[in-house]
């Protein structure tokens, strides 16, 4: 009877690991596609609604990418308005392997934040955007068979910042950690439909043991995956930082992102030969870009438009547009392969509306 049990308890383990397999989350045909709704979450993780643009991904290819047979899904950020007319202009990586679902860590999507810092000079002599592109890799992200509530590392990496504080010169160890932890699963209600959810934690953890501080900076994002349509759901909170002033650091806001399914788009396109009731230059997409990226606008009545770009100088560096058009929506994929790597502006006149849009070109 020992046996027997033995037996029957091993099927049932291998039954659950069976029901486990990353494979079965992702989508099992090219063509599927997600259409998510993005809202920006203030430091106090508030909803900023009138900042909400909109996600298409679609699942493209299986083809080898950076050493495996991977998952390619193309993807394109836009306003409500003009999404579905623009081209996708980035992609995300992932494949599976037994229980594991692997990501492709990359820093496009950041690239902007990155920069930002390493401008601001707080950390002379350290450059975020090397330091987190040195991470772009392969990584064991969603462990679908690991047990709840367990934390796992996916990367950890070690490293050293001179920082000086009152005019004296220290090295600060830092410690970087990217760490995961399958919560309990959960049934997800969304605007097309209920989905019964694997639910995940992702971590960044920056720390160091200088004057005992510990954790300087957690990053938290929560992804719940269903079987067959992969990730329908990430939020990362936003948060204020304060605790940094023994580093000399100032306190600074890391801004949050909601990542929801929507219907909204659907309905957009039943709609989307009416006329827009205001003027728009849209923040163009994918900024930074290296080197082209899309630029739409909106026009409620016919009007002279010019479409021009400047650099930090002030000089016309481009001219894109300049004629008569009619009030509708309207696109224009810049490419500037010529020009040297900085900050741009994007002006549209349209009668007597103008509007301005800061662009990254990084090469």
């Amino acid at each position: 009877m020992k046996k027997l049990f033995t037996f029957f308890c091993f099927f049932a383990l291998l039954g659950s690991s069976l029901a486990q397999q990353a494979s079965d989350y992702f989508p099992s045909q090219t063509g599927f596609e997600w259409k998510f709704k993005l809202t920006p979450l203030d430091s106090a993780s508030n909803p900023v609604i009138s900042l909400s643009e909109f996600q298409v991904d679609s699942f493209a290819s299986v083809a080898n990418y950076k050493g495996n047979m991977a998952n390619i899904v193309a993807t394109k950020t836009g306003l409500l308005q003009s999404i579905q007319q623009q081209q996708y202009s980035d992609s995300l990586f992932y494949y599976t392997n037994g229980t594991d679902g692997f990501t492709y860590l990359s820093t496009n999507n950041i690239e902007g934040f990155l920069i930002t810092l390493d401008g601001t000079s707080t950390i002379p002599n350290f450059s975020f955007v090397s330091f987190f592109a040195s991470l772009q890799n392969w990584y064991s992200t969603y462990r679908f068979a690991s047990t709840a509530n367990t934390v796992y590392t996916i990367k950890q990496k070690d490293t050293t910042l001179t920082i000086s504080i009152l005019g004296t010169p220290f090295n600060v160890p830092i410690q970087f950690k990217y760490l995961g932890t399958r919560l309990q699963d959960q049934s997800l209600q969304t605007d097309l439909g209920n989905y019964d959810c694997k639910k995940f934690l992702l971590q960044w953890k920056v720390a160091t043991t200088f004057f005992g501080l510990g954790d300087l900076i957690t990053l938290n994002d929560t992804i719940w995956i269903a079987p067959g349509n992969w990730i329908v759901q990430d939020i990362m909170p936003g948060q204020y930082v304060d605790n940094l002033a023994t580093l000399g650091i100032d306190p600074f806001s890391i801004p949050g992102l909601e990542t929801k399914l929507t219907n909204e788009i659907a309905v957009a396109v039943e709609n989307e030969k009416s006329t827009p009731n205001t003027f728009s230059l849209n923040q163009n997409y994918p900024n930074p870009f290296n080197p082209s990226t899309k630029i739409s606008w909106q026009l409620p009545f016919s009007s002279n438009v010019t479409l021009k770009i400047y650099n930090v100088l002030g000089n016309e560096v481009d001219l894109l547009v300049n004629e008569y058009q009619s009030a509708g929506n309207y696109g224009f994929t810049w490419n500037a392969v010529n020009l040297p790597s900085g900050i741009y502006f994007c002006r549209l006149q349209a009668g007597s509306f103008v509007q301005t849009r800061k662009m990254i070109l990084l090469k």
